[in-house]
């Protein structure tokens, strides 16, 4: 049975660590696969407005592209793992348009000054530190709480709890998926 995975989050918050230690560690695993939603390209806010009305029209119509890609292009991967920064609400509905309930949303989270630290520090990039960001992650956080979604909070962890914590809810939703 296929298993999606969708591990969202603001940048800086360690979507791209956890996604890299599941790679290290699950990637030799024949029926696994791992997707990256800016893999398809992502065009300039005005290019988004011009084609879609608004970014996010535009990242709503993405989401569902991809879905429809993960449930019909990979028919011999039961793991998906997809990461990407999007809207929860658009994955939840791309999900429900195509029928799908085997899926798990994962916010991958942590507070303003870790993600600060890590987007200025460790990955050089101070200019996505804004206020954009930072209610970006707070209005992910707002939606995880309000949809049920499950949060790996890596504020205060190391890579290898962040790890334990995503292996324990893979766990629980295979054994879910078993006893169905």
């Amino acid at each position: 049975m296929k298993n999606i995975f969708f591990i969202t989050g603001a940048s800086g918050v360690g979507k791209t660590t956890l996604i890299q230690s599941l790679k290290d560690k699950y990637s030799k695993k024949n029926n696994w696969i791992f997707l990256h939603f800016d893999s398809i390209g992502v065009p300039t806010p005005k290019e988004m407005v011009e084609q879609f009305g608004s970014e996010e029209n535009w990242q709503k119509e993405m989401i569902y592209q991809w879905i429809k890609k993960m449930l019909n292009e990979y028919q011999d991967n039961n793991m998906i793992i997809f990461e990407g920064q999007v809207n929860l609400e658009f994955i939840k509905d791309g999900f429900f348009q195509n029928n799908f309930s085997n899926y798990e949303i994962i916010l991958v989270d942590c507070n303003e000054e870790v993600m600060g630290k890590r987007l200025t520090n460790n990955r050089n990039q101070p200019e996505l530190l804004n206020d954009d960001m930072k209610n970006w992650l707070k209005y992910l956080r707002n939606q995880a709480n309000n949809f049920g979604v499950r949060i790996i909070d890596t504020s205060n962890i190391s890579k290898k709890d962040v790890m334990k914590s995503f292996e324990k809810i893979l766990e629980k939703r295979i054994k879910c998926s078993l006893d169905k």
